[in-house]
């Protein structure tokens, strides 16, 4: 969610030049909330509204949005927004997890949510960071079916099936406080994409730290204060 439709307008053209996305802009009546595409498919949407924290929220499908709401807050989440209609679209959900982080619930109309992912210019994994990622687990496992294997030692991740969707870990980074979730965009490779964030006016505040099966870097936007995650092509399996 950004705060201005300067801010949004900075923000598509940083994404444009970064992942080579397009933008379907949404009118007045929705608060001009925009879907980015690559290859015509959706990867990200974009919202505009009055105190945005430039804050990035995953959606967590279900069949019976009502159910999983009140699920949430008996497992001790707070919804803050809806359920309510997206016209022609679906019906959503906003909720803040136990550590603070926000996510959403999304029950699928004609959108159907991502068109792309596991590839270059698109969402790879998500990492959900806080100070009790006990808590984050036990929540997240309860509440969408995941389950939880631990790769490598104090690395936990939720996986569905054999694939991985993301992982919980300890807030390392200093500029981006609080709780909350980090898209993990995966590039061709880490060493460009941070040549082309430096050139756009963003910050790189890790610089590569290696993962299973890739390496990872963390930037901050160039209008916002949100810390992003890019990985290396590649499987994090």
């Amino acid at each position: 969610m950004v705060e201005t439709t300067d801010q949004r307008e900075a923000l598509m053209k940083f994404y444009s030049s970064l992942y080579g996305w397009t933008w379907d802009v949404g009118g007045e009546q929705m608060g001009y909330y925009s879907i980015a595409r690559y290859g015509g498919a959706p990867v990200m949407g974009l919202g505009q509204g009055p105190g945005g924290a430039g804050v990035m929220v995953p959606y967590f499908l279900t069949d019976d949005i009502h159910a999983s709401a009140a699920t949430a807050a008996e497992l001790g989440g707070t919804v803050f927004m809806g359920p309510m209609e997206v016209p022609g679209a679906g019906i959503m959900a906003l909720v803040s997890d136990p550590t603070g982080a926000v996510h959403g619930l999304w029950q699928e109309g004609e959108f159907k949510g991502f068109g792309v992912a596991y590839e270059a210019n698109a969402v790879g994994w998500y990492d959900h960071a806080s100070d009790d990622p006990a808590a984050a687990t036990a929540y997240y496992t309860a509440l969408t079916g995941h389950t939880v294997i631990e790769p490598s030692p104090g690395m936990q991740v939720l996986n569905v099936g054999e694939q991985w969707f993301a992982s919980v870990s300890h807030n390392q980074v200093p500029e981006r406080p609080g709780a909350q979730w980090n898209p993990i965009y995966v590039v061709d490779t880490l060493e460009a994409a941070r040549n082309k964030i430096r050139e756009l006016g963003g910050t790189i505040v890790l610089e590569e730290m290696p993962v299973p099966g890739s390496a990872i870097c963390v930037f901050i936007e160039p209008v916002m204060t949100t810390a992003v995650t890019i990985m290396g092509a590649g499987s994090p399996e």
